[in-house]
């Protein structure tokens, strides 16, 4: 008899919080679950009111200073604040190439770039060593005649099996990773004779 009684009392109770847990779709009262699982949070809402802040706004403004990231504090080089679709027209980068630049390129590319375009940019990177499809060699003429706002298009969206790096270089690095690369470009088909010859000897031991 116990037996039929606890049967009896347990199927209730499901029933009960089955039915319970219908209700948010017919009233504005939440569900009633056993394990809410996080799903019912309390939250702040756009435009709303709280006793939390002083000044009674849920919503907070950035603390003075604060400055947009990806842009400097002083006045930016208008050349970087076009759009993407523009840069990624351009034949010529906007910005100037000088040794900087180039360290800065070099810096991003040994941190984003080496591990799959290898070293040299001929595509030999580590992936390939194990098992990867080969990327981009940048010594192909296909990638020597492409133009500046290609590669940064590249860089930005990604292509093919590689991804974007757009959220995590800044614009004006990505022109340096071009300008890298365009380095490695020009190394790849240099010799002796565009060295300054007062510069030559420092070559001679490696």
């Amino acid at each position: 008899m116990l037996k039929y009684i606890l049967i009896i009392l347990a199927t209730l109770v499901l029933l009960t919080l089955i039915f319970l847990g219908f209700r948010g779709m017919t009233s504005r009262q939440p569900p009633v679950m056993v394990f809410d699982d996080m799903d019912d949070q309390p939250k702040f809402v756009n435009q709303g009111g709280t006793t939390f802040f002083p000044d009674g706004r849920q919503m907070r403004l950035p603390p003075a200073g604060a400055v947009a990231w990806g842009r400097e504090a002083a006045a930016p080089d208008k050349t970087l604040l076009i759009n993407n679709e523009t840069q990624f027209a351009l034949k010529v980068m906007p910005v100037e190439m000088n040794l900087p630049l180039l360290a800065q390129g070099q810096k991003l590319y040994d941190t984003y770039c080496t591990v799959c375009h290898g070293g040299y940019g001929s595509g030999t990177g580590i992936t390939v060593q194990y098992g990867q499809a080969p990327p981009a060699n940048y010594h192909s003429d296909r990638l020597r005649e492409a133009t500046d706002g290609y590669l940064y298009q590249v860089i930005t969206e990604g292509k093919g099996l590689m991804g974007p790096y757009g959220p995590s270089i800044k614009p004006e690095d990505r022109w340096s990773v071009v300008a890298y690369v365009r380095a490695l470009q020009r190394a790849g088909t240099g010799s002796i004779d565009d060295v300054p010859e007062n510069r030559r000897g420092e070559l001679s031991g490696q």
